[in-house]
């Protein structure tokens, strides 16, 4: 049997190993709150909203469903005239969000009401994917994709939708939207839509969403409130990608050219889909703009203090 390590390079190679060792059980705590081992990612401050195929926004009525205070009501604020579905990403996870008219948090009930809160997902047309939140275990709420007849799902987050013990569970939460009425948010990464669709749909797949709320069995079937109408439709639906393309740098001209002409102050997006701050969350400070001025202080110091050779 080999002795301690005299040496100590020997020493710090037992250092490592005993670290490694004492690693291993973390997938195993993770497996509690995040059954497949993902991480949720950081929520966006900026959302897009999902419009409809001529470019008008989604505003489903208010009140057309009952449920306890309106949990289960998908919603467009007082007014009637906010966007009631978004979606973003940040090209490895896809973040969904809901409008609704009452809180669907329930600390209780496993997180939140006893309620799905659904996006289906569909390519030309056709349902490939669910991708929700079920609420209706009244002891633990999960976020899930499903297949399009709901009959498998990956449970990706699980109660409870908080990072605190370093279980990288917080992939679902409520929220205030500002106008007296709520958000509901979820999120899943992109891999996991891929794969329960098999390879239908990538972060790249033009697709069409429709979002609603259910009380079904069935982990794919919207049976409560619809985006829009009485059921699904996904010809009524604008056609995106989950992977939002990267925004275009503006066109430097060469040296000597003469500069074009201004344009107008604000820019239509091409795409005629707003982005839209979430003014429910406050908005983190743009690490470009504190990159550029820590680099300009650097190269100013720098040619402070170089010294010239003499000849």
């Amino acid at each position: 049997m080999p002795g301690r390590p005299t040496s100590s390079r020997g020493r710090i190679g037992a250092l490592v190993l005993a670290t490694a060792f004492l690693a291993l059980p973390a997938p195993v705590a993770l497996a509690a709150d995040s059954p497949s081992g993902d991480h949720a990612a950081a929520w966006p401050v900026v959302w897009r909203a999902y419009l409809l195929s001529g470019g008008s926004r989604v505003s489903d009525v208010v009140g057309d469903v009952g449920c306890g205070q309106g949990y289960c009501d998908v919603s467009s604020g007082p007014s009637g005239n906010l966007n009631s579905v978004f979606f973003a990403s940040d090209g490895t996870t896809a973040f969904f969000r809901i409008r609704l008219l009452g809180d669907p948090r329930k600390a209780s009930a496993g997180g939140f009401q006893s309620t799905t809160y659904m996006l289906q997902i569909a390519v030309n047309g056709t349902a490939r994917v669910a991708v929700s939140l079920d609420g209706k275990n009244p002891q633990r709420d999960f976020v899930y994709v499903a297949n399009a007849d709901g009959t498998a799902h990956t449970e990706v987050y699980a109660t409870p939708f908080n990072n605190a013990g370093g279980e990288f569970s917080a992939g679902a939460r409520g929220l205030p939207d500002g106008s007296g009425q709520y958000f509901l948010d979820w999120q899943v990464p992109l891999s996991r839509i891929t794969q329960r669709s098999g390879g239908a749909i990538t972060g790249s797949t033009p697709v069409q969403l429709f979002f609603g709320t259910s009380q079904s069995a069935n982990l794919a079937v919207l049976n409560k409130d619809f985006m829009i109408g009485n059921g699904v439709n996904f010809d009524g639906g604008s056609t995106v990608t989950l992977m939002l393309p990267p925004p275009v740098p503006p066109a430097v001209a060469p040296p000597g050219a003469t500069p074009p002409p201004p344009g107008p102050a604000s820019a239509p997006d091409p795409t005629g889909e707003p982005w839209l701050p979430d003014t429910s969350v406050a908005a983190a400070p743009k690490p470009v703009a504190l990159g550029l001025a820590i680099m300009l202080v650097a190269s100013g110091f720098l040619l402070l203090t170089r010294t010239r050779r003499r000849t």
